[in-house]
């Protein structure tokens, strides 16, 4: 059994669920981890930690304002690849990261969650046909006692846009129905509402880091009756593990081309926003 050695970089609250899963999992092998205080004071440590070659797969959890400069190192050492999202932070990172993916031939992987739940339990196959869809409700979100963030939607909005892009197809066109955000102390608060024009029917995504209880719901309406996906719900959150195994059993993937009108539309959206 091929174990594949693994250089992981960033070690916060994703990097940790990796290394335990990576842990426990005997086709995988946590060779090396780049911790982002340790880059910040030496960034030749970077180009050290690239260079390692006894490294099949390079993880990168750090924040997305480091994304772009560890997938450049990472592309350049001609490894396989798997990020957490969102894939980077701007268009022009990802104008300049599509011509470095552009003939790339080894895997690289996002960990877009829900999409590899729909995959993993079938979840797609449970929908049935979508030209019987009425209307689809996302909604996202929790109450966030705090966050470092100065845009939550960046975070939050590649879970709806991934599904969407991934499972039910391009949407013709999007709409933003409403926005609000609000600074409370040290917190950020977001609202937003959007509409999204698919084949029939319309998908409705809502967002907040207000709410009262965690959401992360896809409601699908057919007919009279609906079916609804719970990404909080206990079997839903082993997506890492998912991940890996994915990961292990595929010959080859490459999640950036899949995602090219993803995040061209989270950037879209982005844009709209802060203006």
């Amino acid at each position: 059994m091929k174990i594949f050695n693994i250089g992981l970089v960033g070690y916060g609250k994703m990097g940790r669920v990796f290394a335990k899963e990576i842990k426990i999992n005997k086709r995988f092998r946590l060779k090396k981890i780049l911790r982002g205080e340790q880059a910040r004071k030496n960034p030749e440590c970077i180009k050290k930690f690239f260079k390692l070659k006894d490294i099949d797969i390079y993880i990168i959890t750090s924040p997305v304002s480091t994304h772009f400069k560890y997938l450049k190192n990472a592309y350049a050492a001609n490894k396989d690849i798997i990020i957490e999202k969102p894939l980077v932070e701007n268009q022009t990172q990802l104008k300049k990261l599509i011509k470095l993916n552009k003939n790339f031939k080894r895997k690289i992987l996002i960990h877009h969650n829900d999409v590899l739940n729909f995959e993993k339990f079938k979840i797609k196959k449970k929908f049935g046909n979508f030209s019987k869809i009425k209307k689809i409700e996302m909604i996202f979100g929790k109450k966030e006692k705090k966050n470092s963030y100065i845009k939550p939607h960046f975070d939050w909005l590649p879970h709806p846009l991934s599904i969407i892009f991934n499972i039910f197809g391009k949407p013709k066109k999007f709409k933003i129905l409403s926005y609000s955000r609000k600074r409370k102390n040290t917190l950020i608060l977001e609202n937003l509402n959007l509409s999204f024009n698919i084949k029939n029917f319309k998908i409705f995504v809502m967002f907040s880091n207000s709410f009262t209880k965690p959401h992360k719901k896809v409601i699908v309406y057919k007919d009279s009756k609906k079916q609804t996906y719970n990404g909080y719900s206990l079997k839903n959150q082993r997506t890492v593990k998912i991940l890996l195994e994915k990961y292990y059993y595929s010959r080859y993937i490459n999640d950036v081309k899949k995602n090219i009108n993803t995040y061209k539309s989270l950037f879209q959206i982005d844009k709209k926003l802060t203006l």
